[in-house]
């Protein structure tokens, strides 16, 4: 409250003087405007889009003003308006470059607000144009690219001189994403494309050995290839090094294994893992599916009350261990409908706990690479 009324003296201050100064000139613009600027501080938005209109009909040179009103409709619902109004400051010779700057992320934000990236993008290079060193736009470009999957763009900015290089692991998930989109799920990889795509994938796992975007698409590379040898040797990568994130392999792992007659070794290996992260559920819950196919069901008991144990808040470990005390065949299809209810899966962010229906690479939220675990 003091802050405000410091702030409020200091513009009727501003008022005064600007008044007695340009009596001499006319009429002015400015009382409206710093009555404007009151409004705005009390949260006024109507009583202030009234004092800037009234401010540049008076005085047309108030840029700040007319930045203020755009942004003004903006909130209020009315984009179109306020690219208009914004849009009209960028033909006039006069801005400085600071203006010139503001009047350009008005833009963009007004730009956003409707989702068109595609022009955000090409106001901010307008503002890298002006100044060269503004991190803040070469930032958001870089986001703006990443939502869109512009990755090739992402690599060519990323590389570029000028700003502090972005991480290797973000490079690498840059690098290993364009070779992703040269992966056709449905069709043969295309023999000129797939020398490109290894090219990258290379690029990205040498900028970071143990990154998981690189690891993955690599290991779907070649399960498409068919070179099951090399898909296993990166599965197997990634439960080792991002054993949070094998359930994104466990599948794929365990049909390649199959395929290659070599399905005896999964059970050492989601050991060895889950000795070594005994909370690791879905490790657990493949190890025990493996226990209970083998018929050992007194280890794959223990192992579900293990896992419930760990994590309380877990249904599934508690529900495979009801179907393996009851014999009654409805209680079990009844408890295999349950499970088809509760095990629906999620996603969570560990960084800064997100949720979501789909796992990305990308978390949308804090922007970290490789975060996402399985959200029980």
């Amino acid at each position: 409250m003091t802050l405000l009324i410091i702030i409020v003296v200091v513009l009727i201050a501003l008022v005064l003087f600007l008044y007695f100064y340009q009596r001499r000139k006319g009429v002015s613009g400015i009382p409206p405007y710093v009555e404007a600027m009151v409004a705005l501080l009390e949260n006024d938005n109507p009583v202030a889009m009234k004092k800037f209109k009234e401010a540049v009909r008076i005085d047309s040179n108030l840029v700040d003003a007319y930045i203020r009103l755009g942004d003004l409709y903006r909130k209020k619902g009315d984009v179109e308006r306020a690219i208009q109004i914004h849009q009209s400051l960028t033909v006039r010779p006069t801005l400085n470059k600071r203006e010139e700057k503001r009047v350009y992320y008005a833009l963009v934000q007004d730009l956003l607000e409707t989702s068109r990236h595609n022009k955000a993008i090409s106001f901010l290079k307008e503002i890298l144009k002006i100044d060269k060193k503004d991190k803040h736009a070469h930032d958001l470009i870089l986001r703006l690219y990443e939502d869109l999957q512009n990755y090739g763009d992402c690599i060519t900015l990323c590389e570029k001189g000028g700003f502090p290089r972005c991480s290797n692991e973000r490079l690498a998930f840059y690098y290993a994403s364009f070779a992703r989109q040269q992966i056709d799920p449905v069709s043969e990889i295309d023999p000129e494309k797939s020398k490109e795509t290894l090219s990258l994938l290379k690029k990205a796992l040498k900028i970071a050995p143990n990154s998981l975007p690189a690891m993955y698409y690599f290991a779907q590379y070649y399960e498409k290839k068919n070179d099951l040898k090399k898909a296993k040797e990166y599965y197997c990568k990634i439960i080792t090094h991002h054993s949070n994130c094998a359930f994104l392999v466990i599948p794929h792992l365990e049909k390649v294994l199959f395929e290659l007659d070599s399905f005896d070794e999964i059970i050492p290996l989601y050991e060895e893992v889950f000795n070594k992260d005994p909370k690791n559920g879905a490790i657990g819950m493949a190890l025990a599916n493996l226990y209970e196919k083998k018929n050992d069901l007194k280890a794959a008991k223990e192992l579900y009350q293990t896992l419930m144990d760990s994590d309380p808040d877990n249904v599934s470990p508690r529900l495979q261990l009801l179907k393996l005390s009851v014999d009654d065949t409805s209680v079990e299809d009844q408890l295999n409908e349950i499970e088809k209810v509760v095990s629906r899966s999620q996603y969570q962010c560990v960084k800064c706990n997100y949720l979501s229906e789909t796992f990305e690479m990308l978390c949308p939220k804090c922007r970290d690479i490789g975060t996402y675990s399985l959200h029980v």
